[in-house]
């Protein structure tokens, strides 16, 4: 064979050869980065949506308390109504900033299950500062709240990509009325 047919096959299978290796790492070190910028979003969405949950439990809490004093539900302990609302305000405060947070990160189906819950306990809060709140619309709009509760649960653990199964059912046998003695 003539030796430069034989020096040309040589760098073409070496220009080849280094054409297909870069390819190849290029390829790999992108799926890589890729799977890097995942893990780190899905981290600040578990903390974004912890965040919020917490907040938003922490009033849900509140709410609780306040009807247990109030002989709406099962009692518990009595709190004082005035710092418990002025409690409730600062939850309040707290959710909305944490609320930005999901906002910018979440997905569009967590976003509306956050945003249902959250309306829902406002509503919570606005049958609580009635004069004479119902008993029967405060257990309902309560366990409303708690089926919404579990809907962003749902949402959000769909958008980290947990695959564990379906949360329990609630139980509601804490909010039997309070029976006199």
């Amino acid at each position: 064979m003539n030796p430069a047919i034989t020096q040309i096959l040589t760098i073409a299978g070496v220009l080849l050869g280094s054409a297909a290796t870069f390819v190849v790492t290029t390829t790999t070190e992108r799926i890589r980065w890729r799977r890097t910028q995942s893990a780190r979003w899905d981290d600040k969405r578990l903390a974004a949506y912890t965040e919020y949950a917490n907040g938003v439990k922490r009033m849900v809490r509140l709410c609780r308390r306040i009807a247990e004093t109030r002989n709406l539900i099962g009692s518990g302990r009595p709190i004082d109504l005035d710092a418990a609302f002025a409690e409730l305000a600062e939850a309040e405060t707290e959710r909305a900033l944490n609320w930005e947070t999901v906002l910018l990160l979440g997905d569009p189906a967590t976003i509306t299950a956050a945003r249902a819950w959250h309306e829902q306990v406002w509503q919570l809060e606005r049958l609580l500062r009635e004069d004479h709140p119902g008993q029967g619309a405060f257990v309902e709009a309560y366990k409303n709240a708690m089926r919404l509760r579990n809907d962003f649960y749902a949402c959000a653990r769909a958008d980290l990509g947990i695959a564990s199964g379906t949360l329990p059912e609630l139980t509601w046998n804490s909010l039997q009325p309070p029976t006199d003695q």
